[in-house]
């Protein structure tokens, strides 16, 4: 139980920062755990670096109903609802909805949703993003997860890999091979933005997208030496947000391209894969036994895929610093056990 109201803690952090009105941030900075590579593509060597992070977390439990609220006569004992309505709309905990609050940072930015389940109000959910958090956040926000729920546990997690250094078209040629929906967004030019694999719904979604692009829509700072940045998230849900790192291995053994395909594979086959994936709706009008045969000469391709392999390797560098973090939100909790 806290010894003093962690809002209040978290809302005289973010006055103490002063009162900084909204600036472009160079999201390049937030970037840690760099892994600096090397990719060859046709014949040319490209400086890589890759970045792995935790882009979403959604927690969810029990609602503890007695948490302490310091006033100027002393403590009192509220209940969640109780202690988001004493603190809704005082610039920095906004109120969504019946049974939603939003909390924003310094800089007008949202960095975290509350909420009362709507059908077992003595449950909640916070969904927040940690990359948003800074620093000076953290421990009042882990302390207030921890003193909000009771029998926490995770119910989605992303997992974020940034992808800098790699030519436009030549990563636009990846593929998640698993027998998933795919939704391909284009830009103007007609050239690849941002790709779905799986559907919302369901217990893992794939998205890779064009990071700089946003970045740039959104006048954030990006460095001029940056010439590509993109961004591939695992958004594991439910039972597999605990099993993330089995996920997160298994997608990639699924990512794939034509770039690689072994020397054996027939002239007629390459040919096949190279038109499936530049348009995949395709994939219906060929036979389930031409499909798996495909299927699995892409997953081969994938094993000696050398940006693959680079993922693949940064994962298990970044693998044991992932889970501290994630454990850390839940203290101690050890999200890999279901």
């Amino acid at each position: 139980m806290a010894n003093e109201n962690q809002l209040s803690e978290i809302q005289s952090k973010i006055e103490g920062r002063g009162a900084e009105k909204r600036t472009t941030i160079n999201q390049l900075e937030k970037l840690n755990r760099i892994s600096n590579r090397r990719l060859s593509v046709d014949d040319k060597v490209h400086p890589l670096k890759l970045s792995w992070s935790i882009d979403r977390i959604t927690i969810v439990g029990k609602l503890n109903d007695t948490i302490a609220y310091w006033t100027q006569n002393g403590v009192v004992f509220v209940d969640f609802e109780q202690l988001m309505r004493l603190n809704e709309n005082q610039g920095y905990l906004k109120s969504v909805g019946t049974n939603g609050w939003q909390l924003f940072d310094q800089y007008g930015e949202d960095i975290a949703y509350i909420e009362m389940l709507k059908f077992h109000p003595d449950k909640g959910r916070i969904d927040f993003n940690p990359n948003k958090i800074g620093e000076f956040l953290k421990g009042s926000m882990k302390q207030f997860i921890h003193d909000l729920f009771l029998d926490a546990h995770f119910s989605r997690a992303d997992i974020a890999c940034d992808i800098l250094g790699v030519p436009d078209d030549f990563i636009t040629q990846y593929r998640i091979v698993d027998p998933v929906s795919f939704k391909p967004i284009y830009g103007r030019s007609g050239k690849l933005e941002t790709a779905y694999w799986g559907s919302r719904a369901s217990e893992r979604q794939v998205r890779m997208y064009n990071k700089k692009l946003e970045q740039e829509r959104k006048k954030q700072i990006v460095p001029k030496e940056i010439e590509t940045w993109w961004r591939i998230e695992m958004q594991l849900r439910r039972g597999k947000a605990t099993d993330w790192h089995a996920m997160v291995r298994e997608s990639l053994d699924s990512f794939a391209s034509p770039h690689y395909l072994p020397g054996d594979v027939k002239p007629v086959d390459r040919i096949m894969i190279k038109g499936l994936n530049q348009d995949h709706s395709e994939w219906a009008y060929i036979s389930r036994n031409l499909k798996y045969r495909l299927r699995k000469l892409l997953k081969e391709e994938s094993q000696n895929d050398e940006l693959t392999n680079h993922l693949r390797e940064t994962f298990k560098e970044s693998a044991n610093d992932l889970k501290i973090e994630l454990d850390t939100w839940l203290l101690g909790l050890d999200v890999t056990e279901k």
